[in-house]
């Protein structure tokens, strides 16, 4: 595993280039910071050497509240990579990560507490939407291995009925070279930052399908409950009837 060391020098470097542009964050428009956050996300996926193949279509302009199934850190930068000006919302206990919470929070993640009825998040997301912006949210609230997809928190889903925002069902899934799911892309249970790191390097032809379902548009009848089961039915059948082929 001669090529560790060398794609380790090249991340660590990348890492300390994205404190020093959090450093700098208030010299920047929104604009501007979120241009190089999305290709700061591009460029870590890159180094990482980790194979990004998109099903569906991303939407063009009209604000999505994307939802996904949660396996990794990982899920952030891939869709952060591919999703214009995003806005993020991750569990509280991200916000602690070594560099990744710090980075995370410099790119204006939202953090969350489980389980937290505070309304201030939610507020937040729909002004997100409301503002044209791409809203990105992992409502099972914790990661799995990929082969299962927990239930989807409904609370959140009600910021896309204020804001009228239609919703956009991810389903993510990363592959190993033999086409098995990737283990070595996972973030559960015991698993620290370090370890994760260290087995992705050491990962050759990791591969990421994102798959974009067809969007969810809001009606003046829907209930954020519907919205939720709905939008977790279709990522479960795009993670367990999907033939992945690259």
């Amino acid at each position: 595993m001669w090529w560790i060391p060398f794609r380790a020098a090249r991340l660590t470097a990348h890492v300390i280039k994205g404190i020093v542009l959090t450093k700098s964050r208030s010299r920047r428009s929104d604009e501007s910071q979120a241009k190089l956050v999305r290709e700061w996300h591009k460029r870590l996926i890159q180094i990482l050497q980790i194979k990004v193949v998109v099903r569906g279509c991303l939407p063009a302009s009209t604000a999505h509240l994307w939802v996904a199934n949660h396996i990794s850190w990982l899920d952030i930068p891939l869709l952060g990579s591919l999703a214009p000006r995003a806005v993020f919302v991750s569990k509280q206990e991200v916000r602690s990560w070594p560099v990744i919470g710090s980075l995370a929070a410099a790119a204006g993640t939202l953090f969350m507490q489980r389980g937290s009825g505070s309304n201030g998040a939610r507020n937040a997301i729909s002004d997100g939407l409301a503002a044209g912006r791409h809203v990105v949210v992992f409502p099972e609230g914790t990661t799995t291995e990929g082969s299962v997809v927990k239930r989807f928190h409904a609370r959140l889903f009600q910021s896309a009925i204020d804001a009228k925002a239609p919703i956009l069902p991810i389903a993510i899934r990363y592959l190993a070279a033999n086409g098995k799911l990737a283990r070595a892309a996972a973030y559960i249970d015991d698993d620290h930052i370090l370890g994760s790191f260290l087995r992705i390097l050491a990962s050759r032809q990791l591969v990421a399908i994102v798959h974009v379902l067809e969007p969810i548009v809001i009606d003046a009848s829907i209930t954020r409950d519907r919205l939720a089961a709905d939008a977790r039915a279709r990522v479960l059948h795009a993670v367990q009837h999907s033939n992945d082929h690259y």
